[in-house]
């Protein structure tokens, strides 16, 4: 669990090495690329490197220290084809210079009349800045020691890290592969664990459990960062040659800061008013983004989202710099990018399976609109938003109308939910036979027919191996209107949730011309799927779509933000009342961050860490411990060992019935002896009785006295051993 100072160094190097080996990659694929794309880009091929290489080797030696020197190995007739290939150039770019086109998202071929958006110094303060606060926040929420022994986190990372600490511990110390719920052994792991075990592999090269958790999200957090930077800098560069675009800055203000009106809630000074201002920083779960009695469900992207969801995370780490390789190659002429962006795209579903399915819609819409812009008979609507919208929110607001009186049966919604798709295919169907018949099938297969290979052939067997089983055993998915909205009128609920930025986008939706059509559609039609169809046990959780949608309105409300201001900014006040706008846009977003950063929780007691310490010292890592159902089980988060149930919190939300499993636990532990054959039957080979075991049982301790071996005590809290 601590590791070692050499184990953190020889884990970070082994880290480096990966990334060093994605940028060198990459630098001998996009020689001619600008450096801030070639960057993120080569970072991204090393991380996936590293994530995908060990496990490719694992299906064959396990997880373990084999299996990454394998992986490592693989590597090395890059780096000999590399020396090979890369020769000095003779008109190299001096080293440390920053020239203004060094930060361009795009290679601008001669007949393009934009102006590169930017320069390097304003995006790295803002980088500089917001990692800083990323890094303490880290440094706060991942297992912070204090002098009692005790380990301490922050306000949302107090339920779910527990879960990922467990994937991370019992991939490292069982080695096993494909791994099992340590949580509910014998059940196959099929939660997108892939996001955990580039933790693991640091882990099992001795680094600490702190450490290997926490490293890297430094550069999954910089990924998504800098790929909307680049993504709202593609899509929407300055205008007309004139300075430097503001929508980049936009973007990321609207994406990492967003919010609604829910600030409105603690402003109320009354002497009977629900919450007072100090609320947010002291309650548990009183935010402006996060305050379920008022129906506030759109939480902040970073301090509910990215921190303590490692799979959101890191899906769109890679989603969402894939997305912006496939803009780039589909709609700005550069077809090389096809492969890597189908590359990146095909390893996210047992990284994070929504940002897959978001990325499989944003990718059927593109294709069309592709399409579109080669078939001279079809054309898209010269304002193909403004239509959309109008359909998008009529139908919506009937169908709320409809379903409060006569609610819609779960098949009848997924119907309505997928009826754009059936039309969409119709349509794409039609589009593709007009182009072949015109251009025939080379451009297309040497496009879109190498991104769509890659993706088949790489994502296809992870879905079936993993996805696909715990999917329809889960009833994962399912009709459900209205995602999480709790009784407002449709418009209110979003307007309340996503506050001012909505006014933008909505002028964006309704301004929307083919150059944007890209950023709008597929952001519609996922929002459309959104609020019909459920894709977990947990309908909350299709915000994890809904984000991939609001990440693409948000390059489209920025753009249009610019726009706006192009036209107002001669009258007077016009800049005090677009400072006042984009201030009440973020406010609640930049409150919410405020009350994660001083957020403090004990999460596991000095006993707890003792305890983990003493398994972890003495027993094996392929021991089943009994212990009751609690979140934060130190036996399975902190060694990694089995236990025989864990908390329904995670199990499910993953589509897992425990209902055998809890009964089993209630007679084991009171009426251990009459129920031997359970301790068989699971394998138990050490008993758990704290005081966690028991407030939820009336557990017979005189029972693990007499007849159990008594191996550990601290406190109130005792490990015995089966006989």
């Amino acid at each position: 669990m601590y590791g070692t100072l050499t184990g953190n160094l020889l884990s970070a190097a082994y880290f480096f090495y990966f990334q060093f080996t994605g940028l060198m990659l990459i630098r001998l694929l996009f020689r001619r690329e600008s450096l801030l794309p070639r960057l993120l880009i080569g970072s991204v091929t090393g991380s996936l490197l590293m994530i995908w290489l060990p496990i490719l080797f694992s299906f064959f030696f396990d997880f373990t220290l084999t299996a990454h020197v394998l992986g490592l190995s693989a590597t090395l007739p890059l780096h000999v084809f590399s020396a090979v290939r890369l020769r000095p150039r003779n008109k190299e770019t001096v080293p440390g210079s920053c020239p203004p086109h060094a930060f361009s998202a795009v290679r601008l071929r001669p007949r393009d009349k934009e102006t590169v958006p930017g320069g390097c110094l304003p995006f790295l303060t803002l980088l500089f800045l917001t990692m800083a606060f990323w890094t303490y926040l880290l440094y706060t929420h991942t297992l912070l020691p204090e002098d009692s022994g005790a380990l301490r986190t922050g306000q949302c990372t107090y339920g779910d890290m527990n879960m990922h600490l467990g994937f991370i511990t019992s991939l490292a110390e069982q080695h096993s592969f494909p791994p099992d719920y340590s949580i509910l052994p014998g059940t196959r792991l099929s939660y997108p664990f892939l996001s955990d075990s580039i933790s693991s592999s640091l882990l099992l090269l001795g680094a600490s459990l702190r450490f290997a958790y926490l490293f890297p999200m430094l550069f999954a957090m910089a990924h998504i960062f800098t790929a909307v930077y680049l993504f709202a800098s593609a899509l929407c560069p300055s205008r007309k040659g004139k300075g430097s675009s503001a929508v980049p800055f936009l973007a990321l203000l609207f994406f990492f800061c967003n919010g609604g009106l829910g600030f409105a809630y603690f402003m109320d000074w009354s002497a009977d008013a629900a919450y007072s201002f100090s609320d947010i920083f002291t309650g548990f779960y009183t935010t402006p983004t996060n305050l379920v009695g008022h129906n506030i469900r759109w939480v902040n992207i970073v301090a509910d989202m990215l921190l303590p969801q490692r799979a959101t995370l890191f899906g769109y780490s890679i989603l969402f710099p894939g997305l912006f390789l496939l803009y780039q190659a589909a709609f700005r002429g550069r077809l090389e990018y096809f492969p890597p962006a189908g590359l990146f795209l095909a390893a996210l579903p047992m990284i994070h399976t929504h940002s897959f399915l978001g990325a499989a819609v944003i990718c059927a819409v593109w294709l069309l609109i592709w399409l579109s812009e080669r078939v001279p008979s079809f054309r898209l609507p010269r304002r193909p938003g403004s239509r959309g919208l109008a359909l998008f929110g009529g139908l919506l607001c009937l169908l709320q109308l409809w379903n409060s009186r006569m609610p819609l049966s779960s098949p009848a919604l997924m119907l309505l939910g997928l009826t754009p798709f059936f039309a969409s295919l119709l349509l794409g169907c039609r589009l593709l036979g007009s182009y072949v018949r015109q251009q025939g099938w080379k451009t297309l297969l040497g496009s879109w027919g190498v991104c769509l290979m890659c993706i088949l052939a790489l994502a296809l067997p992870q879905l079936l191996f993993w996805t696909f089983g715990q999917v329809a055993e889960g009833g994962f998915v399912r009709g459900h209107f209205n995602w999480a909205n709790q009784g407002d009128l449709y418009p209110w609920f979003y307007l309340k949730n996503m506050g001012l930025p909505l006014l933008l986008i909505l002028g964006g939706i309704c301004a929307c011309r083919r150059r944007t059509a890209p950023l709008f559609l597929p952001a519609l039609l996922l929002w459309w799927l959104s609020e019909f169809i459920v894709f977990a046990p947990n309908t909350y959780d299709n915000n994890k779509l809904l984000y991939v949608a609001y990440f693409l309105l948000c390059i489209g409300a920025a753009d249009y933000a610019q726009a706006l201001y192009t036209r107002i900014k001669s009258v007077p006040g016009s800049r005090l009342l677009s400072t006042a706008f984009l201030f009440i846009s973020a406010l609640s977003g930049l409150l919410t961050l405020g009350r994660e950063a001083v957020s403090d929780y004990q999460l596991y007691s000095p006993a707890q860490v003792a305890l983990a310490e003493y398994v972890e010292e003495n027993i094996s890592p392929h021991g089943v411990f009994l212990t009751d159902t609690r979140h934060n089980n130190e036996i399975a988060s902190l060694t990694g060992r089995n236990i025989v149930c864990g908390a329904d919190t995670f199990l499910y939300f993953h589509g897992l019935d425990t209902t055998k499993q809890k009964a089993d636990l209630k007679r084991m532990y009171e009426a251990p002896l009459e129920h031997l054959e359970l301790f068989r039957e699971y394998g138990v080979t050490h008993i758990v009785v704290s005081s966690f075991e028991r407030q939820s049982y009336a557990v017979d301790e005189a029972a693990f006295q007499d007849s159990f071996i008594n191996v550990f005590s601290w406190g109130d809290t005792e490990l015995y051993a089966v006989p």
